[in-house]
């Protein structure tokens, strides 16, 4: 392990610029994660890690078997390529909390070199069910999303003309769940043949009173919902391309639901 003490190392540098740049995470395949939770989930699941910082407090704790990162899985074996080995810095509390991104730093940080994640057409199969979110813009609703995916065990979510998955917000409210769940990113020219020749059935999501109820929609042959955005929903172009519209049937004064709430209710459903 070694030590940074200089906010302008070039480590740290890489680690600011991909936290604060898309363009940056897309030129470079990697992207950032904080805390001790995100870390420990990464290690766990064998994500590749390009760098590792831990502040002299965090590792203090570490140390003492205060969380649930051992101070072992810091450890990366010795002798792997450049290209392939992870390198631990400690570093001062007080750079740490320049690098941060939420008001408690825990004082973990890691530079992930990227996602191994199946193509949809790898991915598709029958039986299968998926959500498709076609231009969600809220990090956060993206990040919940697929956090609920991964709890409802839907085989995969493909995003088309969505907000960047590596966002950080996008990635710390996954909770993990990023590293476990398959996400494809798509075009709907491409993914509706796909779904077509596989004979997966499309499910548009809808705010629509003459839409079928979600309740009475039969699942047992899988399929593929897809959710639009949060302001407008879905394009009638791109609904009228699914075979059913179907819609979250409410009560009283309520006529419509946060995207991710919505598509929450749609994956306990698609799972029943």
């Amino acid at each position: 392990m070694r030590s940074i003490t200089s906010s302008e190392n070039q480590n740290i540098k890489l680690y600011r610029n991909l936290a604060d740049s898309k363009k940056r995470r897309r030129e470079s395949g990697m992207f950032t994660i904080e805390g001790v939770r995100l870390v420990s989930d990464a290690l766990a699941e064998n994500v590749k890690l390009h760098s590792v910082f831990v502040t002299e407090s965090c590792m203090e704790k570490i140390a003492r078997g205060e969380t649930v990162i051992q101070r072992e899985a810091l450890d990366f074996p010795a002798g792997r390529s450049d290209t392939d080995g992870t390198e631990v810095f400690l570093i001062p509390d007080s750079i740490g909390d320049k690098m941060s991104s939420t008001d408690n730093s825990q004082g973990i940080f890691a530079v992930c070199r990227g996602l191994d994640k199946p193509s949809i057409s790898d991915t598709i199969k029958n039986g299968g069910k998926y959500i498709l979110l076609h231009r969600i813009q809220d990090p956060g609703n993206l990040g919940t999303i697929i956090r609920t995916a991964d709890a409802m065990g839907v085989d995969a979510v493909f995003l088309a003309e969505c907000c960047d998955l590596y966002n950080p917000k996008t990635v710390r409210s996954t909770m993990g769940s990023l590293f476990r769940v398959n996400v494809s990113e798509t075009e709907l020219d491409k993914a509706f043949p796909i779904f077509e020749n596989m004979g997966v059935p499309t499910f548009a999501a809808v705010v629509d009173g003459d839409a079928e109820s979600l309740t009475d929609c039969d699942f047992s042959r899988g399929g593929v919902v897809l959710i639009g955005n949060e302001g407008n929903g879905l394009p009638k172009e791109v609904s009228e391309r699914c075979g059913k519209k179907i819609t979250v049937k409410m009560h009283g004064t309520v006529n419509s639901l946060n995207a991710a709430m919505a598509a929450g209710i749609i994956m306990w459903e698609l799972e029943k």
